[in-house]
């Protein structure tokens, strides 16, 4: 999990983003002052966890994830499909409505019953769906930059309008604490990963003990340390499997696993298959 930087095209307050679910198998455990839509245009995302709860979206789902909530993605590595992202910037929410502070989107598609709610859903699915063709457009519209704007404008509009509900005040300082405690502590971790980590060394870097620290951590984050450099090192293995002709032994010691059999019990937990019969499958 780490803190996230989004920069955005200055005449647009939005990043687009098309991509196939299976791309990558999952996202880790991250947070972004932006505002973020996710849209299954088909298939499925098995697990969209949030703020400690995971919810599965399926074609036609919408989930907003609000601003620093940590959150990661995760995809069955059998199924096939097709997503949009949207990230708004939160800059651009606070200079058009001075009082975003104060509100948060509640907007999980899955999740209302509510029939005016549901009449608002399939507005924004309207408008998502007519972003995504003039998005793929844009190569030969020489219009689409406009429609795009307009369309994002009114996105923003339409979540403003009908899922922007009142934070509770309590607990937002102290919310903000923690951000930035865990930003320091998964900066950390994620400089370190390829080095010999263990929570002792973590918590007397930080001046913790270790109780505290692994408490700290699993209560904000919903995995352990232990759990969270793994994923870290496993993004990062990943991305050798797939590009390098590094030896599987190499990429597990250069990736901070402390031997091979390590690598392929965290590889296979996520992927189903060893990372030796991963990379052949996808060399086939």
């Amino acid at each position: 999990m780490e803190y996230e930087l989004i920069t955005f095209n200055q005449n647009l307050p939005v990043k687009i983003i098309l991509h196939p679910v299976d791309d990558t198998r999952f996202i880790p455990r991250h947070w972004h002052e932006s505002i973020e839509i996710s849209y299954v245009l088909s298939g499925s995302i098995e697990s969209i966890y949030i703020e400690g709860t995971n919810y599965r979206s399926e074609q036609g789902d919408i989930v907003v994830i609000n601003s620093n909530e940590v959150h990661s993605f995760s995809v069955n590595p059998q199924e096939e499909g097709s997503a949009l992202t949207v990230i708004i910037s939160y800059e651009f929410l606070k200079s058009n409505f001075p009082d975003m502070d104060r509100f948060t989107f509640q907007c999980i598609s899955r999740e209302v019953t509510d029939q005016n709610q549901l009449l608002n859903i399939q507005q924004l699915r309207e408008n998502l769906d007519t972003l995504v063709t003039t998005y793929r457009n844009r190569e030969t519209d020489p219009l689409a930059p406009i429609k795009i704007k307009g369309l994002t404008h009114e996105l923003i509009y339409v979540l403003l309008k009908n899922f922007a509900v009142e934070k509770k005040t309590a607990g937002i300082i102290k919310s903000q604490k923690h951000l930035i405690l865990l930003t320091e502590i998964t900066n950390f971790i994620k400089e370190q990963y390829n080095q010999p980590l263990s929570i002792d060394f973590i918590s007397t870097h930080f001046g913790f003990s270790s109780e505290y620290l692994c408490r700290f951590f699993r209560k904000h984050i919903g995995m352990t340390i232990l759990q969270y450099i793994n994923t870290i090192r496993l993004e990062k293995a990943y991305r050798d499997l797939v590009t390098t002709d590094h030896s599987i032994t190499q990429i597990a010691y250069e990736n901070g696993f402390p031997n091979l059999k390590s690598f392929n019990r965290v590889f296979k937990g996520v992927y189903l298959v060893t990372p030796d019969q991963y990379r052949k499958s996808k060399r086939q």
